[in-house]
């Protein structure tokens, strides 16, 4: 059973505290493509190191394991599947496309996550959860920086690869909040990992173990990736979700590119201009109007 000291409010900080920590790993991807790594070895170690290090976290936790049934133990590890694509597609996405323009298509998870639980589960989008994504996707055209003019060159494939990294990342969210939610989420979070370190070492092979990068510097910055973008965000989606339809988590998850614009300005000094803090401004005014009038005692579904 779920605690029910767990407040709608406290459940939608969690889920705004996990986007923020996505938010902030941009940055640190950035500054390791300039220390010489690899994408395959930025996400490689990204995803291995946070795996390990949520299995240290979970030890004593570590007999708990043969109470989950091998069913709960297979959807937590297919969740996590998602995860690992959300990044995989959005990463591609990135070699066909502007980076603007991508970030635009991973965000159409703020309307995805809306549709997903109405086709599933019938729970249609009140008006100020509408509202909410009109406002959000709004904020997110204007952040991008896309009204500056369209990108010279669009690529169908970068499209696609696009869209299917916000189907993935609305995915994850949805399972976060339904799946094996009678486990503690830190084991939840940690087999979901899990999942998502399978998937990328299939498409990344693990190179970065034996071709010496760990020991020029890789480990700190797969370190870092591993916390804000495996850590912290699972743990807390694993802990908030649950208490939240998937349509206001999605929505929540907005909060991600405002956090990813201040990361830029403040550490890496990347001019930010009036209309994309007028972006930043409606999506966090969007975050807000999802809150209202927000429907009473949803629960998740195991």
């Amino acid at each position: 059973m779920k605690a029910k000291s767990v407040s709608r409010l406290k459940a939608s900080l969690m889920v705004l505290a996990g986007a923020s920590s996505y938010g902030i790993l941009s940055t640190f991807v950035k500054l390791a493509y300039e220390a010489g790594f690899t994408p395959s070895e930025v996400t490689g170690s990204q995803v291995t190191l946070g795996a390990a290090a949520l299995w240290l976290f979970s030890m004593p936790l570590w007999k708990r394991v043969r109470d989950i049934s091998v069913r709960d133990h297979l959807k937590l590890l297919g969740s996590g599947v998602f995860t690992g694509l959300t990044g995989v597609f959005y990463y591609y996405s990135l070699t066909a496309l502007d980076a603007s323009f991508a970030v635009l298509l991973l965000f159409q998870f703020t309307w995805m996550g809306l549709m997903l639980g109405w086709v599933l589960h019938g729970a249609a989008p009140n008006r100020f959860q509408v509202t909410a994504v009109a406002i959000v996707l709004a904020g997110t055209l204007l952040a991008s920086g896309l009204l500056g003019g369209l990108p010279k060159h669009i690529s169908l494939y970068g499209i696609g690869l696009g869209l299917l990294s916000a189907a993935c990342y609305t995915l994850f969210m949805y399972f976060s909040g339904r799946v094996a939610v009678k486990v503690p989420a830190l084991l939840r979070s940690t087999w979901m990992i899990t999942g998502a370190a399978l998937i990328v070492a299939v498409i990344y092979p693990p190179q970065f173990l034996w071709n010496g990068a760990l020991g020029q510097g890789l480990w700190i910055w797969g370190g870092l990736l591993g916390l804000f973008g495996m850590i912290i965000p699972s743990y807390l989606y694993a802990k908030g979700a649950p208490y939240l339809e998937t349509g206001l988590t999605a929505i929540l998850g907005s909060v991600e590119l405002p956090v990813v614009i201040l990361c830029s300005a403040l550490l890496l000094k990347e001019k930010t201009g009036m209309l994309e803090w007028i972006g930043i401004a409606l999506i966090l005014a969007g975050v807000m109007v999802s809150q209202r009038k927000a429907a009473p005692g949803a629960q998740a579904e195991a």
